[in-house]
């Protein structure tokens, strides 16, 4: 009798570790319904991309480069990393902008079109080279950028410098079509004149 004793309770102690082990193990991979959203958020992603986008007329609107894009299909929102846009005008490379990071929103516009803005974040640089070979550098921590109505904003710090000019402003407005530029607040400028 003390024989089976001595089998039955190292084999009853077995059974209830088991038992332990088994219900911990079926509580922990119980799925988190948040875990599983967070993955399902995206329903694209894109490694090295190149993209061209065309205005009504058949010209080149702008082109788009990015490491990286992914698309939120709950948000309608694209993340870009390091992107670089090339704005062109009467089929011309004018302004070209790059970032540490972006990010395109589509929102529901009149007519049924769907107008889509594109903010970039991080060390944002956006330059442009004149007939003439001067080249205009605006350069912020933030720009958002309006294709379709060809305009550049900030509403934080930014800096324009220029072959002989340089300003400083918090805020900015930019026309692309008219290459109008409107500083908010807190402006500074230096001129320096160009030796011959």
């Amino acid at each position: 009798m003390q024989r089976i004793s001595l089998f039955l309770i190292p084999g009853l102690i077995a059974v209830v570790v088991f038992v332990v082990i088994s219900s911990f193990e079926s509580v922990s991979n119980v799925p988190d319904p948040q875990h599983d959203q967070a993955y399902l958020k995206f329903d694209a992603y894109s490694a090295g991309i190149n993209t061209v986008l065309y205005a009504r007329d058949g010209t080149i609107n702008y082109t788009l480069q990015a490491t990286s894009q992914t698309h939120y299909s709950d948000e309608a929102r694209t993340e870009l990393k390091n992107p670089l846009i090339q704005l062109y005008q009467q089929g011309n490379s004018r302004w070209n902008i790059v970032a540490n990071s972006g990010r395109i929103s589509a929102t529901p516009a009149k007519n049924d079109t769907t107008t889509h803005l594109i903010e970039l974040l991080g060390n944002v640089e956006a330059y442009n080279i004149d007939e003439f070979g001067n080249r205009t550098v605006l350069s912020s921590e933030f720009l958002s950028l309006n294709p379709q109505m060809e305009t550049l904003e900030t509403d934080q710090a930014v800096t324009l410098v220029t072959t002989n000019f340089r300003q400083t402003s918090i805020g900015m407005f930019v026309d692309l079509t008219t290459e109008e530029i409107f500083f908010h607040r807190s402006n500074r400028g230096s001129y320096e004149r160009m030796s011959n």
